[in-house]
Formats: structure tokens, sequence, C-alpha cells
């Protein structure tokens, strides 16, 4: 193993001491003329030729040319058979076919209407660019061959950057190869042995296995990779992977299926036999989206996970290997001009033993009307209603499951009027009733819960929001068609909502939003935005606007708070924390999104978040991101993109926990893809310390080789993921610069 792991570092320098050259294609010496009326016939031209001393036989030597059909033979000296088309070449043997398969050979036998024969010490380059090279070359047919003692590239030149040097090799065009006793060299260094191989001859969508991936770790030793693909027909493919990760053996299968352009989905399984624990662990996950008859929509996911979760043990995502719970659910719905319909079922389960275990939505309907103007009045309506089925399952103090099932039907009819009071200030206001039926409520005695008959939860809301004054002003760059926009955008907005009677609020398990909505309120919030846009031209008369910065602070007062009454000596704290949200691409080169919260009554700074971007040079993106909490998790991410000429690339991650003072997880990739895009690698090394409950594994170290060849088709798509930063797409904005 420490040989392998020398291997793989010294390959950066094998490649840096020979460098790359892209070569020409084999030429033709003479150039095609057309084919002969009499398809059959054996068209030969030489500088020399004479009659044989067998029937039909001739001889020709000299810049000869042989043609039949669409295939074209040229040679220094040729012996052939006129009638059958067997002969004999020598010196400067070469051949096209009517497919672009050219091969070059000291001497060939060959049957030109068969198209079978056998060359030796000859070159072939396939219609697909696959480059061969046999000491001896049997033809069976047109699509046939098998090589001895041969190489195997789709790289160009005297030497190639990869090849497959093998005892022997059968190929069949369009479909595949497969070696014995082979070795993958990298510019002559010898890499791998590969008893028995196989690998697609065709561009095209094809069955057949996907090259591995080998590695090692410090603590289960070496790590294998291996994927099958089956192109099942032209609709659906299925992916069978078996993987030897951490002391086990990982098997899953992947099936997708896209039916046309209304109907597609994906059904995969995971199983994993622990060997260092001896546990099972399984993931089962399926996705399908289908349109309707009328108009109807379905999604629907399925995720399930055994009780500890696989993806904590052997996955090297790190959303996957984080998230809390399992999400399963169901959902049709159908949208018209001003009203849509929603019918979802969802079943979540924890993977946290310290939260509830389960949640159910048995199902969920949802109506809404969206704002409908009331005949020619100044007013509009709108309903938000909702009818949901709930299931959870509670940790008790007796650590027994505690099922508790209640329903839920909410009404919610708004009534808005919108007001235009100057050209730079409106005004919005909307009142609300709100009325809840709940088919059963809970309430808690220490850690014990007790189940208590239905109720209902009565009120209503208000909303005021004051936008305005606008003020903008716009700004011409020197010796550019380009502008920049500022805008100034204050809000105000005032909120009420009355308290409901105490003994129904402590009645409510709280499963979403609805259930907090009736909570008292009586507050003003202002906020006070900035954004800078940025008018350019694209074309002629096309121009493109995009924002390049927002700023926006918010802070809300408390009336209730202020107002209500208290005992002597306790203090008063209306004001929330104050929030700040800035988001910045200043230029392409440079990103900067940030939020943040201040408490003014302790003076502290209670959350940061901080997402920074920068590109100081062409090739190379630097990311930063934190994420901060007072008294609560708060960690560091930090990654380098860093592209190197010609076709190396290098990348590393690493998150840091500032509670824990320790890093977490590094990554390192070398990422190769040769620059005649024939064959690229990557090399990893992941280095992890979990500190995770029910995890055997908490400081693992893995070492990941990949190679990739390609020019020779693919078994399907392997798309993982391999970066961890967000992408840095432009976003538009519908605000234009007049």
């Amino acid at each position: 193993m420490n040989l392998i792991l020398k291997l793989l570092f010294l390959l950066p320098l094998v490649f840096t001491l020979t460098g790359e050259v892209c070569a020409q294609e084999i030429s033709n010496p003479n150039s095609k003329i057309p084919a002969p009326k009499n398809n059959d016939a054996i068209h030969i031209s030489a500088d020399h030729v004479m009659q044989g001393t067998k029937k039909d036989s001739i001889v020709a030597w000299g810049r000869v040319k042989v043609q039949h059909k669409n295939q074209t033979l040229w040679a220094d000296k040729i012996m052939i058979n006129n009638k059958t088309g067997i002969g004999k070449a020598r010196g400067h043997v070469i051949i096209e076919g009517e497919d672009g398969t050219r091969m070059k050979a000291k001497e060939t036998l060959f049957d030109l209407k068969s198209k079978q024969g056998k060359l030796y010490e000859s070159k072939i380059i396939l219609s697909n660019k696959v480059r061969l090279t046999a000491k001896e070359i049997e033809n069976f047919s047109a699509n046939h061959l098998a090589l001895e003692d041969a190489t195997l590239t789709t790289c160009e030149g005297v030497l190639p950057a990869w090849k497959i040097e093998a005892k022997s090799i059968d190929i069949k065009a369009g479909d595949r190869a497969l070696f014995r006793q082979a070795v993958l060299k990298v510019k002559n260094f010898p890499i791998l042995y590969i008893p028995i191989g196989y690998l697609p001859m065709d561009t095209k969508r094809k069955s057949g296995f996907l090259f591995p991936t080998f590695g090692w770790s410090k603590i289960d030793g070496v790590l294998f990779d291996q994927d099958y693909f089956w192109a099942i027909n032209r609709w659906s493919d299925a992916t069978f992977n078996t993987n030897r990760v951490l002391g086990g053996w990982k098997h899953g299968v992947d099936y997708r299926y896209v039916r046309s352009n209304n109907m597609q989905g994906r059904i995969s399984g995971r199983l994993y036999k622990d060997n260092l624990t001896g546990g099972t662990l399984w993931k089962a996950g399926a996705r399908h989206t289908q349109d309707l008859p009328n108009k109807f929509k379905f999604k629907g996911s399925l995720d399930l996970e055994s009780q500890q979760s696989l993806n904590r043990v052997v996955n090297n995502n790190i959303e996957q290997r984080t998230r809390r719970n399992t999400d399963s659910y169901a959902s049709i719905n159908k949208s018209w001009d001003n009203s849509s319909l929603d019918i979802l079922t969802r079943f979540k389960e924890s993977t946290s033993y310290t939260q509830d275990d389960t949640l159910g939505e048995l199902p969920k309907i949802t109506y809404k009307l969206q704002q409908t103007q009331i005949g020619d009045t100044p007013f509009y309506f709108n309903l938000d209603t909702s009818s949901a089925w709930f299931v959870t399952d509670l940790k008790t103090q007796t650590e027994e499951d505690f099922m508790f099932k209640t329903s839920r039907l909410d009404l919610h009819p708004q009534l808005t009027i919108p007001l235009k009071l100057t050209p730079w200030l409106s005004m919005t206001s909307t009142v609300g009733a709100r009325e809840t039926f709940y088919g059963r409520g809970l309430t808690t005695s220490g850690s014990e819960y007790k189940k208590l008959s239905g109720f209902t939860r009565e009120s209503f809301d208000f909303r005021s929001t004051i936008q305005g004054p606008k003020v903008n002003k716009i700004y011409h760059l020197d010796n550019s068609s380009d502008k920049i926009k500022h805008l100034l955008e204050p809000r105000l907005t005032f909120n009420y909502v009355p308290d409901i009677d105490e003994k129904d609020r402590l009645k409510i398990k709280a499963f979403d939003g609805i259930d907090s909505i009736g909570a008292p309120t009586n507050s003003i919030t202002y906020a006070f935005g900035q954004r800078l846009l940025k008018k350019f031209k694209t074309g002629a008369n096309q121009f493109k606007t995009k924002q390049v910065l927002r700023f926006n602070i918010s802070q809300t007062y408390n009336i209730r708070e202020a107002t209500m009454q208290k005992q002597p000596g306790d203090g008063r704290l209306p004001f929330s924390d104050l929030f700040f949200d800035f988001d910045s691409r200043p230029m392409e080169s440079i990103i900067l999104n940030t939020d943040a919260s201040y408490n003014f009554n302790t003076d502290l700074i209670n959350t940061f978040n901080l997402e920074a971007g920068v590109k100081p040079v062409k090739n190379l993106w630097v990311i930063m991101e934190r994420r901060w909490t007072r008294d609560g998790p708060s960690y560091m991410l930090g990654t380098l993109d860093m592209a190197l000429n010609p076709g190396w690339r290098v990348q590393y991650s690493a998150r840091y926990d500032e509670s824990a003072s320790t890093f977490r997880e590094n990554q390192f990739s070398l990422l190769y893809d040769n620059p005649c895009k024939c064959w690229g690698f990557s090399f990893d090394i992941i280095d992890r310390n979990l500190d995770a409950t029910n995890n055997d594994r908490n400081d693992q170290t893995q070492f990941l080789w990949t190679i990739r060849l390609r020019g020779l088709g693919d078994f399907g798509s392997r798309s993982k993921g391999r970066f961890l930063h967000r992408d840095f797409d432009d976003s538009s904005f519908p605000s234009t610069i007049n």
C-alpha cells in the first residue's frame, strides 16, 4: 500500500517532466477516388501490375492502390485473387474502412469481400478515435478485432498520456473492449495491474462496468468502489454499486426512468454491513413527478433509513451527513388564474435521539385564493384555508413512545386596501379573521404528556405597511454606456394580533407556523433598505440590469412589552435585536454576503453569518463561510479552488468547529483533465473528526483515487458532488434603470 501511495504522489512529477503534446491524425497517402459503378468489383492501380501464376491472381508493386466498395488499401506490394478478394500485402500497408477506421501495418493477409484478415506490426485508428497497436491483429469482421501484445488509448502522440498494455484485447466496434493481463500506464509509468478489464467502445449510452475508485483508510484499510451501469432501454437505466468502505461492504442500486417530459423518477437503495460494530445499516429512497389529467401535478419522495443513519457513517457529503431527519412526502396540486389547491401527505422521522421521532401530516389540504378585487371598489379579498391531520411520536421521561394524534381546520379570510398617498408614498392595510378548530389538545406535567379534548381558537389580525418616501439617483459611468441606480427604500409596518385565552394557548402542540400565528402581537417594525442596480449593454440595443448590492436594516418595537403591567424592578425590553442583511456582487471576482443581529440591551452581537468569495487571479477562487451563534453552534468553512495549466486543478476545504476549537473535516482533492481531453483522474485525502454519538469512527482518514478514461464512451452518468462552496451564478432582477 505504501508503494501505491508513493506512485500516486509521483504522478504530478511525471507529467511535469514529460509535458503534453496533441499530435496530428494519420493522413492518407492518396486522396479518395469515386467508387466504381460495379460495387462488387475490385479495382487495382499501381506502377507495375502483372498476371500471377494462378488463374485470376494478380501481382502489383509500386504505389499500389486497391479499392473494393467503400474500403481502400494502399501498399508497396500486393498479391491478390481478383475474383475472391483474398490476398497479401507488404510494405507501408494502409487500409481505410467505410466507417473511417484506418489501419497501418508492415504486412497483412486480407479478404476484402468478407472484411477478414490478419495484420502484423500494426497500428489502428478506429472511427471513434480509439488508437490501437499490436504485434498481431486478427480481423474477424468489419466490427470485431482480436489483438495480441497490444496497447489501447484515446490520446494522440508517440508517447500518449495514458495507455493500456495487454496480453490480449478483444474489441467489438461500437460495443466494448475486453482485455486480459493488462497494465494501465501513464506516460509509460505503470499505475495499475488489471487481470481482466472491460471498457465501452461507443460514446453512446451503454451497459457495462464503470472504472473503479480505489482508496485506503488508516482504520479500515483498503477501500474499493465499483459501479455497473445497465442501459435497460431508451427511457430507463440502473446503476449497481459495490463498495468496500470503513471495514465493511456497502451495496446499492439506483434506477432512473424518463417516460416522457411529463413523467420521470428515480428509485434507490443502500445496504451496509459494518464489520467493526457488527450492525447492518440501510437506506431507501424514491422520487417521482408526473402530470395528471385536468392539469393536476403529482410530486412524491420516499426517504427511509435504519435507526442509525447510514449517511452519518459512510457518506462523504457534509450536507447529507449532518441532516437531522428523513422526509417522505406525496403531493398533488393544481393552479388556476387566482387560486391554488394543494394536497400533501408527509412523514418525517428524526435521526436524533433527543428530538421527536416522527411527524406525519396525513394529509394536509390547502386552498388559497389570491388577492381578488371586489367589483369596482378599492378592496381586495384573499383566503387561506387548510385542513390537516397530524400524528407524532414523542419521547417521555420513561423513554416510552407517546403517540399523539389530532386534526386541525384553519380558516383565514383577509380584506386588503392599497392606497397611493403620493407619487412616492403608499400604504397597504390588511385585516383578517382567523378561526382554528383543533380535534385534540396536549399539555405537559413535568416531562409527561396528557391528551385533552378538542377546542377552538378565535382571533383576528391587522397589518398596515407604509412604503416610502422612495428616493433614487442615477449615476453615469465615465466613458461607458453603463449606469448605476441607487435606491433608498424605507418601510414601516404595524402588526396587531390580540391575545387568546391562555388556557387554549397551553393546549396547542405546534406542528407548523399556523399554530404559532395566534401568539399575541402589538408591534411596529421599521426597515431601511438600499440597493445598487447596474445597467450594462449586452449587444446592439440590448441591455441587462442586475443587482450588485443590497443592504437592509430592521428592528421591531414591541408595544405590548412596553405597556404591559410588571412588578417593580422588572425591566422592560420592548426593542428586538437590530438585524443587518448585506449582499453584494460588485464585480465578477468578488462576492460578499453577511447578516447579523445586535442586542441593544446587552450590547452584544447574538448572531453573525458571513459568506465571502474572491477571485484574486484568473484561475483561483477563495471562499470563506462563518456561522456563529451566541451560546450555540458556531463553525467556519473555508474552500479553495485553483485551476492550474495545463489541465490540473487543486481543491481544498476545511470545516472548523469554533465551540470545540478543532477541525471537524479537511478534504484535499487533486484533479487532472488531459489537455487533449483523452483522460483524467482525481485523488482525494479526507480527514474527519466527527465527535458524533454512536459512531466508532470519530477520527478517520481516507485516501481515494479515481481515474477517468475519455473517448471510450461512458456507462450512463456518475455525477458525484466534489466541491463544497456555493455557486456564484449571476442573478437578474426585474428593476430597470430609466
